[in-house]
Formats: structure tokens, C-alpha cells, sequence
């Protein structure tokens, strides 16, 4: 007999009480002597039977892989065009957080091509899966099948009767194997399955999308060679308690990983935002206090958004300091460049900052307008809505200029702004946009001053 942990799949001849690999305890159990035997591939599933010169390749048109669209535009842009046949993809993100709509939604999509579709629950049974399609209100299609096992086995089954085109799996953490000591959802068998999938994703040129669960700090579940192993790793991010969702590539063997997919959370399922500068900026025209306009990149997605922001009085010796879809210690920075460039104290102030919508920006590109939107609050002073913010702020205060400025500028025409205020290092295009007035500055001081926040020097307060 030996030992196996059930955890990463170590072997012992011996009983250990804490595995020498994972460094889990207890995780030992008694297996058969012949199934610690090392197990080796005869022959791979990738090896071709002899080289082929890449101009050969590029005139065969067996050698160049086939799309297919989901159906939802915005998830085709995330996967560089649609789903590659034979690709292995990993959708992961928090609980409830729409993974199971998601995909349903996909296999609509993919089906209403007259693709077969082969969806399994490992956590559903049918009866439950029945009550999601009808509350989704999904197009009932003869190429879309449902599945629900817990058994790799059973599913494997399947395939070979079904032959479908794409196959979803929610989720690999639940999915165990007949013959395997390892439990569902452990290391070892995580390494199983993604391996097991990988070879007949390329065997039999069959999609997969596959569910993976997070940790609590985020992470997808498992060993890291689960988002090696896989093509593609998605992961669909928002608030639950809001309807926008976002989904992002993490890695894309097909495509880039600078595109993000923006959706929304209704009762019928995720419904694309195909215009999210309407949706995050709005259409109204009053201008109002505390709240600035500026024009942010997401990977290749250019939109415009709005910052607001909340600055009262204190009655703790702590202020709060408070930011919901920006970094809280990038607030925590502007605000020390402000009461240095401005003489202004926040110290007996709480500050809160939102973006508008519930979208998420890491760029810095949106700094200047967090300034002119926190200074608006603080002096009780509005913002005009027509004037577009753009700037990373340094240190010492300087306008630093932004990437993708053109694209920045089409999309602010696009939604009415008639000024733009950037940084003075940012190459002059005035005269190819007309239609807006183009104002530069080097520092943070200098523009306040210019536009009507300071007549002279700051007050000290």
C-alpha cells in the first residue's frame, strides 16, 4: 500500500501526518501500491507527424482556427473576435456575481448559429437548471443541450454522443473523477481535469468554457497551473449590489488582454452597454457642485465618465476618507498635492469620492478631474459640465500628459464637451478639432487659477 494526499496528489510509501509538498495535515489516505506508479503520456496530443514550414501553414486552411460569436459583442471583444475552436477558457469571479447567466447567455448565442452546445451543472440538478433557463427567458434551440453530473466520467460520456461544438462546465471545482483518490475541488484532481480537458479540447477540436470559483482574497481556486494550462482566463467583476459588470481578459493566447466587456445585471439576465459614456456620464446638462467630467482608457475602451465627490466639515480628530471606483491611497496622494498646492486644510474634513455608474478606473489619467471635483465641494463651487478634465498630477503638482489623447477627444466631441483642460505637455491638436477649446497648463496651481477657482493665491485654511 502507499499513501496519497488529496490535496496536491503526493505519494509516500509511508504515513505522514502533514504532506511534504502542500503542507497540509491529515491530508494522507491509504490508496492501492499500483496507483502511485508514475503515469506518462505514450504519445502527445499535439505532435503532428512531420514539421511544417509557416508559409505552408499560412496557405492551409486547416491550420487557421475558426470563430464563434456568443452572441453578446461585448464578450467577443474581450475574446479577440469570439471563441476559437478547440480553445480551453476559464471564467472566474465571485459568488453571485453572474458566471452561471453569463454563460447560459453564451450558449444561446453560440446555439442560435446552429452550433451544438452542450451546457453541465456540476451544481444543479436539471429541474433547478429548467427554473434559471425560463426566469432567463433563453430562445429554446434543438442545438442546445443540458447536462447536470458531477462525474468527469459521465460527461466524458457525453461528448463522444453529443459531439458538440462548445461545452460549458460550472464548475471544475465540483467535478470529481471515478477512479481518482483525490476529492472535488482539491489540487490534485484540479490538476486532473485541467489536463484531462486540455487533451480533448485539442483532440477533438471541442470549445470549453470552464467555471472557476475565488478565494477570499480574489484569486482563482486551485493550483496556478489551472490558468496555465487554459487558453483564455476571463473574470466578470462588479459590485452585487449594483447591475454593472465587467469583464475582463487576464490572458488571451488568441487575442489582446487590453479589452474590457461592459454589461448590465437586469431580470432577464446580462444585457450589453454597447454606449458606456451615456451610461456612466449621462445626458443631463447642469452643471453642479462637486462633480467633474473626464474621458478614461480601459485597455482600448475610451469613455467618459463622471467623478463626484463630498467634502464636509468633521467632528472626529480622524476624517474619513472614503472612494468608491478609484484607489484609496490615490486619494490619499491627491489630497496631500492639494493642501500643498492650495494652502487648503483637509484635515478637519471628511472626503468621499465616487465614480459615477459603479465602473472601477486604476489609469491615472482621471486625477485632475478628482482635484477640480474635490476643490468644487470644498469652495462650494460647480464645475462646468461641458469641460473635460484630463491629467495624471505628480508630486509636486505638475500636469502630467495622458496616452490615447485623439481617441480621448473624439469621444468627448462625441458627447457634447466644448472644453478640454490637459496638461501643456500633451502634443497641440487645436487646430484638427475646432469644435473645441483647447487649454493647456504645466501645473495644478495654474490651472485652478484659470479657471476661476482662485483669482490670486490660494487662501490658507
Amino acid at each position: 500500500m502507499a499513501y496519497l494526499c488529496q490535496g496536491c496528489g503526493y505519494f509516500t510509501p509511508n504515513w505522514l501526518g502533514r504532506c511534504p509538498q502542500c503542507g497540509e495535515w491529515n491530508t494522507l489516505v491509504e490508496v492501492p501500491k499500483e496507483k502511485a506508479k508514475k503515469v506518462t503520456r505514450s504519445s502527445s496530443f499535439l505532435a503532428t507527424s512531420s514539421p511544417i514550414s509557416l508559409e505552408a501553414m499560412q496557405k492551409n486552411q486547416f491550420f487557421r482556427g475558426k470563430r464563434l460569436s456568443t452572441g453578446l459583442r461585448e464578450v467577443d471583444r474581450v475574446l479577440g473576435g469570439g471563441v476559437v475552436e478547440g480553445s480551453l477558457i476559464l471564467l472566474s469571479g465571485d459568488p453571485g456575481i453572474g458566471k452561471s447567466t453569463l454563460l447560459l447567455k453564451i450558449a444561446e448565442g453560440i446555439a442560435a448559429q446552429n452550433q451544438r452546445v452542450l451546457y453541465t451543472s456540476s451544481e444543479e440538478s436539471l429541474a433547478q437548471l429548467s427554473l434559471r433557463v425560463e426566469r432567463l427567458k433563453i430562445q429554446k434551440s434543438p442545438h442546445f443541450f443540458l447536462f447536470s453530473a458531477d462525474c468527469f466520467d459521465d460527461l466524458v460520456e457525453q461528448l463522444f454522443t453529443l459531439k458538440p461544438q462548445v461545452v460549458v462546465v460550472d464548475s471544475i471545482q465540483n467535478l470529481g473523477k471515478r477512479e481518482s483518490e483525490c476529492l472535488p475541488g482539491s489540487v490534485g484532481m484540479l490538476r486532473e481535469l485541467s489536463a484531462a480537458f486540455l487533451e480533448m479540447a485539442k483532440k477533438e477540436n471541442v470549445a470549453f468554457f470552464l467555471v472557476g470559483h475565488v478565494t477570499k482574497e480574489g484569486f482563482v481556486a486551485g493550483p496556478k497551473t489551472l490558468e496555465h494550462f487554459v487558453d483564455v482566463v476571463l473574470y466578470l467583476e462588479g459590485d452585487p449590489q449594483r447591475p454593472l459588470r465587467m469583464i475582463r481578459g487576464m490572458k488571451n493566447r488568441f487575442g489582446s488582454t487590453q479589452e474590457v466587456g461592459i454589461l448590465e445585471m437586469q431580470e432577464e439576465g446580462l444585457v450589453e452597454i454597447l454606449d458606456p459614456s451615456q451610461y456612466f456620464a449621462g445626458d443631463h446638462d447642469t452643471s453642479a457642485v462637486g462633480t467633474a467630467r473626464t474621458v478614461v482608457a480601459e485597455g482600448k475602451r475610451i469613455m467618459m465618465i463622471e467623478v463626484q465627490s463630498l467634502v464636509s466639515s468633521s467632528s472626529f480628530d480622524f476624517p474619513r476618507r472614503v472612494s468608491l471606483g478609484m484607489d484609496l491611497n490615490r486619494l490619499h496622494l491627491l489630497l496631500a498635492v492639494l493642501e500643498q498646492t492650495t494652502r487648503l486644510r483637509f484635515v478637519r474634513h471628511d472626503v468621499y469620492v465616487s465614480i459615477g455608474g459603479g465602473v472601477r478606473v486604476t489609469e491615472t489619467a482621471l486625477d485632475l478631474a478628482v482635484c477640480m471635483s474635490v476643490l468644487s465641494s470644498r469652495l462650494n463651487q460647480s464645475v462646468n459640465r461641458k469641460t473635460v478634465y484630463l491629467g495624471e498630477i505628480s508630486l509636486n503638482g505638475a500636469i502630467r500628459p495622458v496616452s490615447l489623447l485623439e481617441q480621448r477627444v473624439q469621444e468627448a466631441l462625441r458627447m457634447g464637451a466644448k472644453r478640454l483642460v490637459l496638461s501643456a505637455r500633451n502634443q497641440d491638436h487645436s487646430a484638427k478639432y475646432p469644435g473645441i477649446e483647447w487649454l493647456q497648463y504645466h501645473h495644478l496651481q495654474e490651472t485652478l487659477k484659470r479657471e476661476g477657482f482662485f483669482s490670486s493665491s490660494p487662501p490658507l485654511g
